[in-house]
C-alpha cells in the first residue's frame, strides 16, 4: 500500500517503535498512524494505533492494520479513497472502529520526529555496515539551519531487528543533553531512507584527530581527557553504562571531546553480557573478561585506557599484542605503560583510580572529575538546556537493550565495523584466552 499524501499528516509517525507508542497514547481516544517494517517481497503496511482502555495502560492499546482492495482503504467493510479520508470520517462522526474504539485525539509528531524535507544532504562522509553517513543541513522548526551528520539506511537492507536497534539507540540519545555527548537532533522515519540526525563534529573521530595532531601539548591532552570524563560522568548520572568507551567512539568538534556511538550502551548499573557477542577486548576490565560483568567501574577502567590513548596520540592499546595475549596480560595484572613525558602523579592516579584489579578500589567518575578540577584547575562543565525542537514529549527511557548498527559518523574506515584485531568473543576470552576468534 502506498499513500504518498500521508507523509504530510501530523498524526502519521512512520516507523514508530511500539516502545514510543506506549508513552504517546495515554487517554482513551488518543490515536496515531504508523508504518510497519518492510518484509522481503511484501509492501509496507500501515497501522492505526489507538488507546481503547487507558486504565489497562499498554494492554489497552489496540492496533488495526489498514487494508487495501479495489482501490479502497478500509479497516472493516466501509472503504475510503485515502487513509486521511478514513481518519477524517471516524474522527468527525465518532463512528467506532470494531464497535469499540472511538477516535478522539490525534497524537501529532514529536519534535524529535524529523521530516525528510527538513534535511538536505550535502556531502557523503562514509559508509557503515547498513548505510551511509552524510554531512548535511537541517532546518529546525524555528527556522534556524545547522550543520549535521546524517546516518542514512535503506530499509530493504535492514531486517526488523536491525531497524529496532537503530531506533533503540536513537531513543537513548534523545535523553542525553551535555556538551561532551554528541547531540541528537532526531529521526526521519516517515519515509525512506531512514535518517538518524546528529551533531556534526568538525574535527571528526577523536582517534583520527589525535593521530593527525601528534604535537599537542600535555596540558591540552589533559583538557581532552577531562572533557571525556565529564561526558562519561553525565551518562553514569543518568544510570547509563556506555560499555564501549574508546577514542574511536568519541568525536572532536568546537574544541570539545564528545562521547558517541552508543551501540553497546545499557540502562542500569549492572549488566551481564550475552557471551556470544563480540566485544572490544583491549578496553575491557578484568571482571568483564572473567565473567562478562559491566558496571560503572568497568566504564572507569575503559576510561583509563582512553586516557592512555589520548596521551599516546591515538595509538591502539596493546598494539603489538594479539587480543588473546591482551586478555592474558590483563588477567594476570599487566597494565599499559605511559611514556616518560606523562606526569608520574597522573600515571599513579590512573593505575589506582581506574585500573585497580578490584573494582571496589577504583574511583567513581565524579571523583575522577573532581581530581581533574583540583589538579588542573578545570572549571565544571555548564549544561545548557536543549533548543525547543529537542522536546522529548515527556517520555522516559525504557529499560530495553540498546543496539547500534552504524559506526561513529566520523570514524575512520578501520573502525567502521568490528575491529579485526581488537575483538574476541567473551567466551573465548574467559575460558580459552590463547585462542582468539579474530
Amino acid at each position: 500500500m502506498v499513500d504518498r499524501n500521508i507523509h504530510s499528516e501530523l498524526w502519521f509517525h512512520g516507523l514508530l517503535p511500539r516502545e514510543d507508542i506506549r508513552v504517546m497514547l495515554r487517554k482513551n481516544g488518543d490515536f496515531l498512524v504508523r508504518s510497519t517494517e518492510p518484509r522481503p517481497g511484501e509492501p509496507r503496511q500501515y497501522v492505526l494505533s489507538t488507546m481503547k482502555s487507558e486504565e489497562q495502560e499498554d494492554q489497552g492499546i489496540k492496533h488495526f492494520v489498514l487494508k487495501e482492495g479495489k482501490g479502497q482503504i478500509f479497516i472493516e467493510t466501509k472503504g475510503f479513497d485515502t487513509i486521511s479520508a478514513l481518519i477524517a470520517h471516524h474522527l468527525s462522526t465518532k463512528e467506532p472502529i470494531k464497535q469499540t474504539c472511538v477516535l478522539r485525539n490525534p497524537i501529532v509528531k514529536q519534535d524529535w520526529e524529523i521530516d525528510h524535507n527538513q534535511v538536505v544532504l550535502t556531502k557523503k562522509l562514509g559508509e557503515g555496515a547498513f548505510g551511509e553517513v552524510w554531512k548535511g543541513k537541517i532546518t529546525l522548526k524555528n527556522g534556524k539551519q545547522e550543520d549535521v551528520a546524517v546516518k542514512s539506511a535503506k530499509l530493504e537492507s535492514l531486517n526488523k531487528e536491525q531497524i529496532k536497534e537503530i531506533m533503540r539507540e536513537a531513543r537513548l540519545m534523545r535523553f542525553l543533553d551535555h556538551p561532551n555527548i554528541v547531540r541528537f537532533y532526531g529521526v526521519g522515519a516517515g519515509q525512506e531512507p531512514l535518517y538518524v540526525i546528529m551533531e556534526l563534529a568538525d574535527s571528526g573521530a577523536l582517534d583520527s584527530y589525535l593521530q593527525k595532531n601528534p604535537n599537542m601539548t600535555m596540558p591540552k591532552k589533559m583538557e581532552m581527557i577531562y572533557q571525556a570524563a565529564c561526558g562519561v560522568g553525565y551518562m553514569h548520572e543518568k544510570h547509563l553504562l556506555h560499555r564501549d568507551i574508546a577514542a574511536r567512539n568519541c568525536l572532536y568538534g568546537g574544541g570539545q571531546v564528545k562521547i558517541s556511538d552508543f551501540g553497546l550502551s545499557r540502562e542500569g548499573v549492572l549488566y551481564t553480557m550475552d557471551m556470544s557477542k563480540k566485544v572490544p577486548i583491549r578496553w575491557l576490565a578484568p571482571e568483564t573478561l572473567r565473567g562478562g560483568v559491566y558496571t560503572p567501574k568497568t566504564d572507569v577502567y575503559a576510561f583509563g585506557i582512553m586516557s592512555w590513548e589520548i596521551c599516546e596520540n591515538g595509538k591502539e592499546p596493546y598494539a603489538e599484542m594479539r587480543v588473546a595475549d591482551v586478555a592474558r596480560e590483563v588477567l594476570t595484572g599487566g597494565r599499559l605503560q605511559f611514556k616518560p613525558d606523562v606526569c608520574a602523579d597522573y600515571v599513579k592516579f590512573i593505575n589506582k583510580s581506574c585500573w585497580s584489579e578490584n573494582p571496589n578500589d577504583r574511583s567513581f567518575m565524579p571523583e575522577i572529575i573532581k581530581y581533574f578540577q583540583k589538579t588542573y584547575k578545570f572549571k565544571p562543565v555548564v549544561v545548557h538546556p536543549k533548543d525547543e525542537h529537542m522536546d522529548s514529549a515527556k517520555t522516559k527511557p525504557k529499560k530495553k537493550l540498546l543496539g547500534g548498527l552504524f559506526s561513529s559518523a566520523h570514524s575512520s574506515p578501520a573502525h567502521s565495523t568490528a575491529h579485526p584485531s581488537g575483538h574476541l568473543t567473551p567466551h573465548s576470552t574467559a575460558t580459552h584466552p590463547a585462542h582468539p576468534t579474530h
